[in-house]
């Protein structure tokens, strides 16, 4: 039993300088260094995100031999929604039940707290397997599972998302951390159009697989270096999320997606927040974008006074091409 041959311990992060280092080496080894930097797990490690979410560590030792980790995050905005990530083991430690048991330990402390919806990613299907024995199932068109407490399934989740969004206020407010695992479950919402917001490179799961989970969040955090991004939030869920990206010359792209049936209002409310978010910030132009098969989003950025250019961008991937218009704004 691996109880006894090593050690489990429960860390609540800020960590400490050394263990910090030391699960850095470890997270590098197993999944290298583009994930540590992508995740931004330096920075989480050290309490940058206190303010916003809870986050937990829980770690299997063998002697002072970091062997397995789980990483748990709890959203301070909502405790009802959390996310695993960084479930990692040494090869040579496999096999031994550990992962079982730390994972064990991260959704006592999940439902603990009053969390419901806890969420993963994996395209490992053995993985797949150990969380499935869990209650997590995978979300259609994606590497992304959901754990709902109540056993329910992920349809059940996305029935009360979507129902609860119908009739309550809809605000507007600045993009940060606080929504870190809130846009999980928007974007693995299947929409009719291809391209969600072609800022953060994010797209729809009825045309293309989403392989990301906890790494979703990246994509905007990364926008702000040169811009911003703004969500609609109703009853704690996100109904969009619009971008806002500073180009050469100070031009600024603006693109944006919303949950379908919360109504126009909402979107063109969306856009001329970065509207004004654009112009406050001295763009020299403002564009926007939109795919060739998106004919809402083009009849409404023609409506809110964009005229479309002869510029149009391609992107290629092994699903096909995509082939975006560029609409510039009359200030």
């Amino acid at each position: 039993m691996a109880e006894k041959s090593f050690s489990f311990k429960k860390i609540d992060i800020p960590a400490e300088r050394h263990l910090i280092d030391k699960l850095l080496e470890f997270w590098v080894e197993i999944f290298g260094d583009e994930h540590v930097v992508n995740q931004g797990l330096l920075s989480i490690l050290t309490g940058k995100d206190r303010n916003f979410n809870r986050d937990f560590l829980f770690i299997a030792q063998h002697g002072t031999i970091i062997v397995s980790t789980v990483h748990l995050t709890i959203s301070k905005f909502d405790k009802r929604i959390g996310g695993i990530g960084e479930v990692a083991t040494l090869k040579q430690y496999r096999g031994k039940g550990i992962a079982r048991i730390l994972c064990s330990m991260a959704i006592k402390t999940f439902e603990d707290s009053g969390g419901k919806w806890l969420f993963l990613g994996t395209s490992n299907p053995a993985a797949a397997r150990l969380y499935y024995s869990f209650g997590w199932h995978y979300l259609t068109g994606t590497k992304i599972m959901l754990r709902n407490s109540s056993g329910n399934t992920p349809e059940v989740f996305f029935n009360k998302y979507l129902s609860s969004i119908k009739t309550g206020k809809i605000s507007i407010l600045r993009g940060d951390s606080r929504f870190r695992l809130q846009v999980i479950p928007l974007v693995a919402i299947p929409y009719d159009e291809p391209v969600l917001d072609l800022n953060a490179g994010l797209f729809s799961t009825r045309w293309y697989t989403q392989r990301s989970c906890m790494g979703l969040y990246s994509h905007y955090e990364k926008l702000e270096e040169n811009g911003a991004w703004f969500v609609a939030v109703c009853r704690k869920f996100l109904v969009g999320i619009v971008s806002i990206v500073f180009h050469d010359n100070n031009i600024a792209q603006i693109d944006g997606f919303c949950i379908p049936g919360t109504g126009k209002k909402v979107l063109l409310n969306f856009y001329k927040t970065a509207i004004d978010y654009a112009k406050n910030n001295n763009a020299s132009e403002i564009h926007m974008v939109a795919d060739a098969l998106d004919e809402n989003k083009k009849q409404m950025l023609l409506k809110i006074g964009c005229i479309p250019t002869d510029e149009r961008v391609k992107i290629e991937s092994k699903e096909g091409i995509l082939d975006i218009s560029v609409y510039r704004y009359r200030q």
